[in-house]
């Protein structure tokens, strides 16, 4: 088998990895939902072209937004269309709107972004498409990758500081609610502080910003900004907590896993499916920032179950969550649809693939 792929990534190197060549096709990139509506036939005719001149047997849109592109593409190439759903909590109008029910078979990121497609059908109104849900594989870092030279502190932190980190500033991932509950957790443990890491735009910063200030903790908040490498900042951190609304799958916070970090988070979407409460991390009910805060303050308090509970995240992402897991996910879904399993009007049930000749090919 040989995939065809815009470029290199994660996905791609796992692939590798279990013996399928992969290729990136020049000129050939990514289409988002950025993509105005009138470069649908243009967009499509070039997939399906592109298509035409490597014998592609089938299309994987990465994402819901590509749907409309490939479902086209798909349907003039006469071959079948994989839709790929990354998201757990959007609504019927998403998925009409970019066309995964005409897709051949559907992939997610976690059982609960296929759990939210599925409430949005009509009952029995479409017929059954193969669905697999094929989590994010995330690599075990270096044991030397992102060393420094002594610990990563904000000027004027304690070397005692014991820090509660999160990743990403964007609406969806309430950096305001964990300063909130952090305010609360400050004035218990002096000690305790909070780095905050990814970028935004000037206007959010001040906002985040004015919000610590008005808390009285801007003096124990480090506003890290966006980083390429991230293995110092995690390593920097002792407790993970993500106050995110809404999770596909946590990407962040395996990785966070990876790290060996326990993990606080809200049981929303796809995060129960990574973080195991109670082995990995402490999981709360959605928006109750009265027991997220607690369980951030216990973890502070007892750093040895910090430490017990972080090792197992980190066992955990190596034996469900690696990158050759998700590969062989993802072939298992790909022979599926290749054995007839996606065809239109097929009754196959979803479920893993059998195993067959890989050689077969998905594009090539």
């Amino acid at each position: 088998m040989t995939v065809a792929v815009p470029r290199s990534g994660l996905l791609t190197e796992a692939l590798e990895k279990e013996g399928v060549r992969t290729v990136r096709v020049p000129g050939l990139r990514t289409y988002r939902r950025h993509d105005a509506v009138w470069r649908l036939p243009v967009v499509s005719l070039r997939v399906a072209s592109w298509a035409r001149r490597t014998g592609a047997h089938l299309l994987l849109s990465n994402h819901a937004e590509l749907g409309p592109f490939a479902h086209a593409a798909a349907r003039l190439r006469g071959i079948p269309w994989i839709c790929f759903l990354r998201q757990a909590d959007r609504s019927r109008r998403y998925y009409e709107k970019y066309r995964v029910a005409r897709a051949d078979a559907v992939g997610a990121v976690s059982e609960a972004a296929l759990e939210s497609y599925r409430r949005s059908l009509p009952e029995g109104g479409i017929p059954p498409r193969p669905m697999a849900a094929v989590p994010t594989g995330i690599d075990l870092p270096d044991a030397e990758a992102g060393r420094v030279k002594g610990p990563l502190l904000a000027e004027g932190w304690p070397s005692s500081a014991r820090i509660v980190g999160t990743v990403g500033l964007r609406e969806v991932k309430r950096p305001e609610v964990l300063l909130g509950v952090f305010s609360r957790v400050a004035s218990r443990s002096p000690d305790a502080r909070c780095l905050l890491v990814g970028g935004a735009e000037e206007a959010r910063r001040r906002q985040l910003e004015s919000l610590a200030r008005d808390r009285g903790i801007l003096d124990k908040v480090w506003f890290a900004g966006q980083q390429r490498e991230m293995a110092p900042w995690y390593r920097a951190m002792h407790v993970y907590a993500h106050a995110s609304r809404s999770e596909g799958f946590p990407k962040a916070a395996l990785e966070a896993m990876a790290h060996a970090l326990p993990v606080v988070a809200f049981r929303v979407g796809g995060i129960p499916e990574a973080v195991a409460d109670g082995e990995t991390g402490l999981l709360c009910d959605p928006d109750d920032c009265e027991a997220l805060g607690r369980s951030i303050q216990r973890l502070i308090d007892h750093p040895d179950e910090a430490r017990a509970l972080g090792a197992a995240g980190q066992r955990r992402v190596a034996e469900c969550f690696s990158p050759e897991e998700m590969a062989r996910g993802m072939m298992d879904l790909f022979d599926l649809v290749l054995a007839g399993g996606g065809r239109k009007g097929s009754r196959a049930e979803a479920g893993p693939a059998g195993k067959k000749d890989r050689h077969a090919g998905a594009a090539r």
